[in-house]
């Protein structure tokens, strides 16, 4: 079966996916939901894949990102 490929949409480079290989956190997906505040009908979404460190070099805040620091099933 062929591996899934993903593109960071920051840097463009390829996602390494190998489940052999420990990638830490990525990829990542950043989901944007348009019309945010209105119903869920009249909502729009798209998820991107992206590296974690390329997504905090865009942040205002990469405080703000606490990936690392959590545990599976956490939400924040």
């Amino acid at each position: 079966m062929d591996q899934l490929s993903f593109e960071c949409c920051f840097c463009g480079e390829g996602v390494d996916t190998d489940p052999n290989v420990s990638r830490g956190l990525d990829p990542c997906a950043v989901l944007i939901i348009g019309n945010w505040r209105a119903a869920e009908s009249q909502q729009l979404s798209q998820q991107f894949f992206c590296h974690l460190q390329c997504f905090k070099a865009k942040m205002a805040k990469p405080s703000y990102i606490d990936l690392e620091e959590m545990e599976p099933g956490d939400q924040s």
